[in-house]
């Protein structure tokens, strides 16, 4: 597979250079993994889904476990890396507390909603995975210098958050309520919910929460 620079898993899928039948199998254990688990989705389904035979999922794929690598790790070496980049060069755009945090919060979100099926599924496999939680955490280690040396210092230094809070304090505070969100919209959708009203009440509750 190619390895060009995407922000959104899908569109990058549509984008690669590969048999129609690789591509509508991945495309298929995508959809079905997020909405019931890797475990919980057999070969067959995905064949069936994908509308090819099963022969042709293990062309591609020797194991189910393979075809999980194949849709988490280009989104672990390429996807984040890319995208930590360019979110922490926009940074540079915003110094008040309260921009900051409405740019921090409407960016992640819309990078989380564009990805959702597949965020689902880190999510869930990064906890009983060894391979990808180790390149997730190897992914973690590798960011940790960029969000030190990230414009996010100025926070501290102009004291626009409470003595005693630190960087990590602040983004936990951020991707606590962010990710509670995300799983709400997509593990209860019979809830109600109004993505503007609540995006802005979670920038408020983070600006109350770090605010001096």
């Amino acid at each position: 597979m190619e390895t060009s620079i995407f922000t959104n898993y899908k569109d990058w899928l549509n984008k690669q250079k590969m048999p129609n039948g690789q591509r509508a199998v991945l495309q298929s254990a995508l959809d079905l993994f997020a909405r019931q688990g890797y475990d919980g989705t057999a070969t067959a389904e995905i064949a069936k889904h994908a509308g090819v035979s099963q022969g042709t999922i293990f062309k591609y794929f020797k194991t189910k476990q393979d075809l999980l690598l194949a849709i988490m790790m280009p989104m672990i070496g390429n996807l984040f890396p890319v995208i930590r980049n360019d979110f922490f060069n926009k940074l540079n755009e915003y110094n008040g507390l309260e921009e900051l945090v409405h740019f921090v919060v409407q960016d992640r979100y819309k990078f989380l909603k564009e990805n959702a099926d597949a965020i689902q599924i880190l999510l869930t496999e990064v906890m009983v995975n060894k391979e990808i939680q180790s390149r997730f955490l190897g992914l973690l280690k590798a960011s940790r210098p960029v969000f030190d040396q990230s414009s996010l210092n100025r926070i501290v230094k102009l004291h626009l958050i409470r003595p005693g809070l630190t960087l990590v304090d602040f983004a936990r505070t951020i991707i606590g309520q962010l990710l509670s969100y995300f799983l709400q919209r997509n593990l209860m959708p019979e809830v109600p919910t109004n993505e503007t009203e609540d995006l802005k009440k979670i920038e408020q509750l983070v600006i109350h929460a770090v605010r001096p």
